[in-house]
């Protein structure tokens, strides 16, 4: 048999030997790439144009080899992805995935269940109820309380504030925004430094993306609950509805959490929906040292929670958590299609997770969440965390000792921003301050030896750093400083911006 005939469609009696095959062919692969993480370069420095090249072929009519294919993604694929498990990938919230996550993943693609329906996923489904009644738990909700699992914080944000648009406007769900009969203005309110995809929700919604209200943030770049209030006395005035007070707990630029409790009582005394962006930082939740920064977290009427940042688990999975319960998601996007009729039975109901959500199809994202609790626990995430916010704060620390770098803020979470600012480039303009930043960024990049982002707060470029990895240890940011020395130092000539 060729080996082009290897790639034909399996029947009953292969199924298993090819599954056994391939699996020990992506075991040596992932085992290889793991094996080399420390050492291997954090960036590709191949272009578009190149990679492109070593991808340009023609639709395929005959079949590959499975060996053939692997041994392409293992020569032209691996080597240029971002390595964004290593410990020196210090950049976005993107982690390093849980070995247990990423195999029970591969164990929910196998079964390839539709989470959206019990019947076409029936022990998944209640694998998922399980384990949003443990996050609900962990953020501190009663027993009444649910939720339902997203693509990511993104989607989570959007259902979220469309509960808050569903209360705050009765028949919006059927009638549309007219359906008051008024042209008042519906406001959303969130921090300056609230993740994008408020913007997005709010068009998608069809509040205006005018009508997100971004408050100014203090020296610390937390929300200013002085200006939250006077921008909701102003819109009242005016005849404007608010909708949604927005925190964040962990917010993506500084990684700082809102004073939660405060924003909850600005909330209520207005009758407003309170959501909490803690996509990143309701990890913070796992730790007694650290848990207290949350307070208030439980008195949200909804809570975005990514599993796929500070728990580890591969991509994507997010979470929108309700404290009012499986009802408000059911009143905002319910409906029953023909085809999954509940003549099958009501007893199911509660696990047809396409009636908590916008998604039809799902994937089974709940297995490698549940696998991941079940094998770290509370306790396992908590030393993670713990340990990775010590991490940052020895960065800060060294930050701090070195003239040529400025901290910018604090640290609340696994993040620190900082300015590299040489004595020659403190009398140079903001501007120029800027491009030095982004400069040594990419001179980072090229190097490969490390990746960290760059932010505006405030107005003012800075550099971002966020310990993601569970493999990062304090070798690894005495090395990043050494590196952004070194380069900030290559950078610059005779006090200028090479």
């Amino acid at each position: 048999m060729s080996e082009a005939n290897n790639s034909r469609v399996p029947d009953t009696h292969s199924l298993a030997e090819e599954h056994e095959r391939l699996g020990r062919a992506a075991v040596r692969l992932i085992a290889d790439y793991a094996r080399a993480l420390d050492a291997a370069p954090v960036c590709s420095r191949a272009t578009p144009e190149e990679l492109e090249a070593l991808f340009d072929e023609p639709l395929p009519q005959e079949g590959t080899g499975f060996g053939e294919i692997f041994e392409q993604i293992g020569r032209d694929l691996i080597p240029h992805a971002m390595n964004i498990p290593s410990p020196r990938y210090f950049g976005l919230f993107n982690p390093t995935p849980l070995p247990v996550a990423v195999w029970a993943d591969a164990v929910a693609s196998a079964l390839n269940q539709n989470g959206a329906a019990w019947r076409n996923s029936p022990s998944l489904s209640v694998v998922e109820a399980r384990v949003l009644r443990w996050l609900c738990q962990l953020v501190g909700y009663g027993p009444e309380s649910f939720g339902t699992l997203t693509s990511g914080g993104s989607e989570a944000n959007l259902v979220g504030l469309k509960c808050a648009r569903d209360r705050a406007v009765e028949g919006a769900r059927d009638q549309g925004l007219r359906a008051r009969g008024s042209d008042k203005k519906l406001v959303v309110y969130a921090s300056e430094q609230c993740h994008y995809s408020f913007v997005k929700s709010v068009d998608i919604l069809g509040l205006g993306r005018e009508n997100l209200r971004k408050i100014e943030t203090d020296s610390r770049f937390h929300i200013r609950t002085d200006l939250l209030r006077d921008a909701i006395e102003r819109d009242l005035k005016e005849g404007h509805t608010p909708v949604c007070v927005a925190g964040a707990a962990g917010a993506t630029s500084t990684g700082v959490v809102d004073p939660l409790d405060e924003l909850a009582d600005i909330a209520r005394e207005h009758g407003l929906w309170f959501h909490v962006d803690a996509a990143y930082g309701g990890a913070l939740a796992f730790s007694e040292k650290h848990r207290w920064r949350l307070r208030g977290i439980e008195r949200a009427d909804s809570i975005a929670f990514d599993p796929h940042k500070w728990m580890f688990v591969p991509f994507e999975c997010g979470a929108l958590l309700v404290q009012g319960g499986g009802r408000v998601l059911r009143d905002a996007f319910d409906i029953t299609p023909e085809y999954l009729s509940e003549e099958r039975g009501g007893a199911d109901v509660e696990y047809d997770f396409f009636r908590y959500g916008q998604l039809g199809t799902r994937r089974g994202m709940a297995l490698k969440v549940w696998a991941a609790l079940k094998s770290l626990g509370v306790r396992g995430y908590a030393e993670v965390v713990d340990k990775q916010i010590e991490l940052v704060e020895y960065l800060a620390a060294r930050f701090d000792e070195l003239e040529e770098f400025e901290r910018v803020g604090e640290v609340e979470t696994a993040l620190c921003c900082a300015r590299f600012l040489p004595a020659w480039a403190r009398e140079q303009s903001p501007a120029a301050q800027d491009e030095l930043q982004r400069a040594l960024q990419q001179r980072v990049e090229r190097s490969g030896g490390a990746w960290l982002a760059t932010t505006v707060l405030h107005g003012r470029r800075a550099l971002r750093i966020n310990v993601n990895s569970f493999l990062t240890e304090r070798r690894h940011i005495d090395y990043l400083v050494e590196l952004l020395r070194h380069e900030g130092t290559m950078l610059t000539q005779g006090g200028q911006v090479s």
